[in-house]
């Protein structure tokens, strides 16, 4: 076969085939354009590290707060989840044309940032102020995306999801520690999410998460829930005109719900079954004379008010009766399935029926939990809790980032678009760089091609803001000349893969 060629190997079932070593002008993951290009028109990172303090010697750093930020949110964005991950990028052709300000063709030459440099950004964020900027922008990038989707009109209607869910760990970091009720060494932080109209498969466009916590792993579900709520309802209320939310029943506390209540947002959750409730329910249990339907029978029954011994004032109940026979077999159980529902809605606003229908539409949202922790937020392996909230808020904007691309490809075809998905077929995408001229040409894989094109139609209409991505100066925060800084001795200038 020969070295002298390059190969790696020739396949015993198909000799014409020869096997080389990848050019260092390819890259596998071209999308990271995509996301600097929605970046761009939308001014968020480069805003965002405006915000952000840098304490180091600007005439020493070789990458800037706004470089840094990028090659770590592309990253998590593209689905490199692990810190390691970062010398691999370093080199990556296609990374390195998205995140570097620099102007002209020297991008190709440079290296990104390693590890040690990405590892150093995060604990540099760990300080209360620099995570209360990162978390301001969580709701400010929903708004800004919804805006240009919306030719700069915010929705109607928006619906805000608020719900605590685990984050496994596999080690001694600050803060985690043994739930029993997940049976698992973990994180417990608490989020909030904005959706339009509280559907996140109807209008897909300006949602995200717009508020999060990080609490350590043996906490109750509703500690700190008061607080954070009026901090969600700050940050979800200029993105719709009307904002109402819902709550799962570890949420469902008196207090929490008087502040939804004094803040004049309807609510809607689900209540914990207890002795009273299950004989508020007898009466309607039992089943009609006669043969069953064979579709099965859902309905919801009004019960008045109901107060609960520890709250303070008083709530709309529904009782809503699930009887449907098994899917399998046909046959129903013995008695019917039900559950509670409680609200602050007027019934003349949302009939019963109606609360249990935009209350249902809340599982989207339990589903993009379980995907942020699949495809972006696995693991938070920093040492202090404060530097793991700070990865927890970075994960949580590079998951909104991603989402904007998927709500456009959703809008476009119509059809849904998990996040893995897009990752693997849209933002993972081959290409091939070349340089001609003083022009750099980026050939992309054909197939990924015919969806960027359908995206980038729906980008370029978008409205825009003057003040996104401009300083105080008005001055566009974009690629600008400076001064040429050598990598450290120690660094590869090729990609060197560790044993």
């Amino acid at each position: 076969m020969g070295e002298r060629h390059g190969w790696l190997f020739e396949p015993t079932f198909n000799r014409s085939i020869k096997i080389r070593q990848a050019d260092p002008r390819i890259t596998s993951d071209a999308g990271a354009l995509l996301l600097r290009e929605v970046d761009h028109r939308l001014g968020l990172t480069a805003d965002l590290a405006a915000e952000l303090f840098d304490p180091r010697d600007p005439v020493r750093i070789r990458y800037t707060q706004t470089e840094l930020l990028r090659q770590h949110l592309y990253g998590l964005a593209l689905g490199y989840a692990h810190q390691d991950d970062a010398d691999m990028l370093a080199h990556d052709v296609g990374m390195k044309l998205a995140v570097w300000d620099r102007p002209g063709k020297q991008v190709l030459k440079e290296r990104l940032a390693s590890q040690p440099s990405d590892w150093r950004l995060v604990n540099r964020l760990s300080s209360k102020p620099q995570r209360r900027a990162i978390n301001e922008a969580l709701p400010a990038w929903v708004g800004r995306h919804q805006l240009a989707a919306g030719h700069g009109r915010k929705v109607v209607r928006g619906t805000l999801d608020i719900d605590p869910f685990p984050i496994e760990l596999h080690g001694s970091q600050q803060g985690g520690a043994w739930h029993g009720h997940y049976n698992r060494k973990m994180y417990y932080p608490i989020v909030a999410s904005f959706s339009a109209e509280g559907d996140y498969d109807g209008s897909r466009l300006g949602e995200g998460f717009v508020h999060a916590v990080l609490r350590r792993g043996n906490c109750g579900g509703a500690e700190g829930a008061v607080r954070f709520v009026k901090e969600s309802i700050r940050k979800a209320r200029p993105l719709a005109t009307h904002l109402d939310s819902r709550i799962d029943a570890g949420l469902v506390e008196g207090p929490v719900l008087d502040t939804f209540d004094d803040d004049g947002v309807n609510f809607v959750g689900r209540i914990k079954n207890n002795a009273r409730l299950d004989k508020l329910a007898e009466p309607y249990l039992g089943r009609l004379p006669g043969r069953p339907t064979k579709d099965g029978d859902e309905f919801a029954i009004e019960l008045g008010q109901y107060r609960a011994a520890s709250w303070t004032r008083s709530y709309r109940l529904v009782l809503v009766i699930v009887d449907l026979p098994d899917p399998k077999t046909g046959l129903r159980q013995l008695f019917p399935h039900y559950f509670f529902l409680v609200t602050n809605w007027q019934a003349e606003r949302r009939s019963a029926w109606g609360l249990v229908e935009h209350y249902r539409k809340r599982g989207t949202f339990e589903d993009r939990l379980g995907e942020f922790n699949s495809v972006i937020g696995s693991g938070l392996p920093a040492e202090t809790f404060e530097a793991n909230e700070t990865s927890l808020l970075l994960k949580l904007l590079a998951f909104n980032l991603a989402g904007m691309i998927r709500g456009e490809l959703e809008d476009a075809s119509g059809n849904g678009w998990d996040l893995r998905r897009v990752q693997q077929t849209v933002l993972k995408a081959g290409a091939r760089v070349a340089e001609h001229s003083q022009r750099i040409f980026v050939d992309v894989a054909k197939a990924a091609g015919v969806l960027w094109g359908r995206l980038l139609e729906r980008v370029q209409r978008w409205w825009h803001d003057e003040a996104w991505g401009r300083d105080a100066a008005g001055r566009i925060r974009g690629p600008r000349r400076r001064a040429w800084v050598p990598p450290p001795s120690h660094a590869h200038l090729c990609l060197v893969l560790r044993e």
